[in-house]
């Protein structure tokens, strides 16, 4: 499937209680090969009933479709973005670029930092936050923990 992405096709909108199911299906369908590699994977451990907290997520829409989300959490002196997941269809097509893009501008407006964490495997995103300019700050068995 190829898009043809604009800026004004692309949007966010708060998120819900009701969109549980959605953000579960988008964590599936974006790092579930990860998490299957390291952990295993377990839909009763992973459906994020218990961890899901729709006023720190934002739903990314791409031509009204709920295609990712993305949760920031901000604390005194840093923001931590927790997750950054778009549907395995839509990436690489410049919608992670735009979503990053925004959320620095916010922290830049704030003079905050930003913190978030990747799997060690997945290469991929390393080398997405790097050419944004994050660096790694310390790392555990299976995670890089960067900050910009």
């Amino acid at each position: 499937m190829t898009y043809t992405l604009k800026p004004t096709d692309l949007d966010f909108r708060a998120a819900a209680a009701s969109d549980l199911n959605l953000t579960y299906a988008i964590k599936t369908k974006s790092i579930k090969p990860y998490v299957a590699s390291i952990w295993g994977w377990d839909d009763d451990f992973q459906y994020h009933t218990e961890c899901f907290n729709p006023l720190n997520t934002q739903i990314i829409c791409y031509k009204k479709e709920a295609i990712g989300f993305f949760n920031i959490i901000e604390t005194e002196t840093f923001f931590i973005i927790e997750n950054l997941l778009i549907s395995e269809n839509f990436q690489s097509l410049g919608i992670g670029e735009f979503v990053l893009d925004t959320i620095l501008l916010q922290t830049i407006k704030e003079k905050k930092s930003v913190r978030l964490q990747v799997f060690k495997i997945n290469t991929k995103a390393q080398q997405f936050y790097r050419r944004f300019g994050f660096k790694s700050i310390s790392t555990s068995e299976h995670h890089i923990l960067m900050e910009k």
